[in-house]
C-alpha cells in the first residue's frame, strides 16, 4: 500500500553543504476539492523531486500528474526561476490516484491483538522503503546491499564533493542509509527514498524510461549493477589501506572477485593455452536444462565451450574456457540468469524452473590451487572451534553456558595483508533478492533479509515483516511465486575460543591421538 504523508524536503543538495544554504519556499496545492498548505518546496532542486513529494503528499503517481502554476506546465526539466515560484505561490494539480492496490492476501494482525513479544517485535522493525511508482527493483536491491555492514560504514564516511552524478548516488544513498537506520518518522525515509531516486535516473536516464505515460518496471539485476559500479566509482578504500592494484576501490575489495581464466583450442594441439586474469563483482548460475542447485549453474558457468577465432588455425574454432578464482571477497554475489530476451515479443522471458540454493557455501572447490592453500590455516581453525564447541557440549557444560550468555567476539574473517577479502572460503546467506513475474520489465521484487538462524526480514517496499527460514526455502522457483534472483553470501565468522582452550583442544586431541 502507498502512504499518504507529506514529506517536507530538508535533504542537503548535492552541491550544498548545509540546511543553510538552500533556498526553501512554503507553497499551497489545490487539488480537486483538498488543499495543501504550508507545503515545502526546496528551489534547488529539480521539479521531479518535488513530484515525488507531491505524490506522497497526494498518492498521485508522477506520471500520472499535471502540476500548474499560473497556467505554466510544471515539467521534470523546468527552471523554478523561469517560473518565478515565490513563497505563497500557488499550484494547481490534475490526476487521479489510479487503481486501488490488492487487498492482503495473508490476515492483518492489529497491534492490540499481538502479544508483549510480539508487539516488541513490530516495533523493533526497521522501516520499509516507499513505492514511487515502478521502483520495487530499486527499493529491493538499497535494502540488499545494506546487509554489508562495512559498506553502510564506509557510505557514512564518504565525505568526497560531488563531483559526478556517481559521487552524488553515493551520497544520496548514504543519507538514506542513515535515514532508515536513525529515524522514528517514515517522512524522511520517504524523502531519501525520492531523492536517491532522482539521482539514480539523472546518473541513467534508462531508469526514467516511461511506458504509455508511466514510469516503467526495470531489472533489478541492472539497477544493482549501475548502483554497485557508481559505488565502484566513487567510495575510495579506507584510509590507511594501501590499493592491491590501481583505482582500486572499497568496491574491489569486499565485493571484488579476482578470475584465472584458461583458454584451450580444443581443434589444435599445437595451440598452447592461454592464461589471463580478470576482475568481477559477481558469480553466475547459468539455469540449463539439467540444473537443478545453484552450485552445478555456478560450475557451468565456470567451465564452459565457445567459440571463438583462432590465430593458429586462422579461422573460427573450438574453446574451452575454465575459470578458478584467485580472490576471494567477503561478500560473495552471485546472479541467477534466469530471463532471456524472445525476439517474438520483444521481452526478457523468464525461466522459472526449481534451482535450489544453500544457507551456507564453500568455495574452496571454486579457487586456484595457490589459494586454496592459503585458505587451509583459517579453515583448520573453523575445524578446531567446532570439535571445542562439542568437547564442551560433552565434558565442559558450565564453560559452554557462560559462553552462550556473552555476546561472542569474531576473529577477522580477511587475510591481515588484504582487508576485505575471505580467508576461509565459508560464507553464509545473509540476503535474497526475489522476483515474481514473468518478466524481468514487469512484476514485483522484493529483498529478504537473514537476522538469524531461522528469522529473517522481509523487506516488501515499505511493508516490513518477519519471517521464517522455510520460507526463504520456498523462494528456489518453479512457479509464479517470488523466485531467487540475486543472492547475497556475506562471510562466515569465526568465534574467538576462551584463553587456554586452544592448549585444552590441542591436549584432548593429542591424548586421542
Amino acid at each position: 500500500s502507498l502512504r499518504l504523508t507529506q514529506c517536507v524536503w530538508h535533504a542537503v543538495d548535492a552541491d550544498s553543504t548545509a540546511l543553510a544554504a538552500m533556498t526553501i519556499i512554503k507553497v499551497s496545492i489545490k487539488w480537486g476539492q483538498n488543499k495543501y498548505d504550508d507545503v515545502e518546496l526546496n528551489t534547488d532542486e529539480s521539479p521531479a523531486v518535488f513530484a515525488a513529494q507531491v505524490f506522497a503528499l497526494t498518492n498521485v503517481l508522477p506520471e500520472r500528474q499535471k502540476l500548474m502554476i499560473k497556467g505554466a506546465i510544471v515539467k521534470a526539466d523546468s527552471d523554478w526561476n523561469k517560473l518565478k515560484v515565490k513563497d505563497g505561490s500557488a499550484f494547481t494539480l490534475m490526476g487521479s490516484v489510479g487503481d486501488l492496490p490488492d487487498a492482503p492476501k495473508e490476515k492483518v494482525v492489529f497491534l492490540e491483538d499481538m502479544n508483549e513479544a510480539e508487539q516488541a517485535g513490530v516495533a523493533a522493525l526497521p522501516p520499509g522503503l516507499v513505492n514511487l511508482g515502478n521502483t520495487c527493483y530499486m527499493n529491493a536491491t538499497v535494502q540488499a546491499l545494506r546487509t554489508a555492514p562495512e559498506l553502510v560504514t564506509a557510505l557514512q564516511q564518504f565525505d568526497a564533493p560531488p563531483t559526478s552524478t556517481a559521487h552524488r548516488l553515493a551520497k544520496d544513498l548514504s543519507t538514506l542509509y542513515s535515514a532508515v537506520a536513525s529515524s522514528k518518522s517514515t517522512d524522511v525515509v520517504d524523502r531519501s527514498v525520492a531523492k536517491f531516486l532522482t539521482t539514480l535516473r539523472q546518473h541513467n536516464p534508462r531508469f526514467a524510461e516511461q511506458r504509455e505515460g508511466h514510469f516503467a518496471q526495470q531489472d533489478a539485476s541492472e539497477c544493482w549493477s549501475e548502483v554497485m559500479r557508481a559505488l565502484k566509482e566513487s567510495l575510495p578504500l579506507r584510509q590507511g589501506l594501501n590499493p592491491l592494484s590501481p583505482g582500486e576501490s572499497f568496491i574491489d575489495r569486499y565485493f571484488g572477485l579476482t578470475e584465472k581464466v584458461t583458454m584451450k583450442c580444443l581443434e589444435s594441439d599445437a595451440e598452447p593455452a592461454t592464461e589471463s586474469t580478470e576482475s568481477q563483482l559477481q558469480l553466475s548460475c547459468h539455469i540449463e536444462k539439467e540444473v537443478a542447485h545453484m552450485w552445478s549453474g555456478i560450475k557451468n558457468a565456470m567451465e564452459e565451450k565457445i567459440i571463438k577465432a583462432s590465430p593458429t588455425l586462422g579461422r573460427d574454432a573450438e574453446y574451452k574456457r575454465t575459470v578458478q578464482l584467485s580472490r576471494l571477497p567477503g561478500y560473495l554475489v552471485v546472479n541467477f540468469v534466469r530471463f532471456y530476451f524472445k525476439r517474438s515479443t520483444n521481452e526478457k522471458c523468464k525461466i522459472t524452473r526449481d534451482v535450489k540454493f544453500s544457507f551456507t557455501l564453500d568455495a574452496y572447490e571454486l579457487c586456484t590451487p595457490d589459494l586454496q592453500e592459503r585458505l587451509r590455516p583459517r579453515r583448520d581453525k573453523f575445524k578446531e572451534y567446532a570439535d571445542w564447541s562439542i568437547e564442551q557440549e560433552t565434558t565442559g557444560a558450565a564453560m559452554a553456558k557462560k559462553s552462550k550468555t556473552e555476546a561472542p567476539e569474531y576473529e577477522n574473517y580477511s587475510f591481515e595483508e588484504d582487508p576485505g577479502s575471505n580467508s576461509s572460503g565459508y560464507y553464509e546467506l545473509q540476503a535474497v533478492l526475489t522476483h515474481r513475474g514473468r518478466s524481468s520489465d514487469s512484476g514485483h521484487y522484493v529483498c529478504w533479509s537473514r537476522i538469524d538462524e531461522d528469522k529473517w526480514l522481509l523487506y516488501d517496499d515499505d511493508q516490513v515483516s518477519i519471517r521464517k527460514r522455510e520460507d526463504v526455502e520456498k523462494l528456489s522457483g518453479g512457479a509464479d511465486w517470488h523466485t531467487a534472483y540475486i543472492l547475497i553470501y556475506g562471510p562466515k565468522r569465526l568465534p574467538k575460543m576462551p584463553p587456554g582452550a586452544r592448549a585444552s583442544s590441542s591436549a584432548a586431541a593429542a591424548a586421542a591421538d
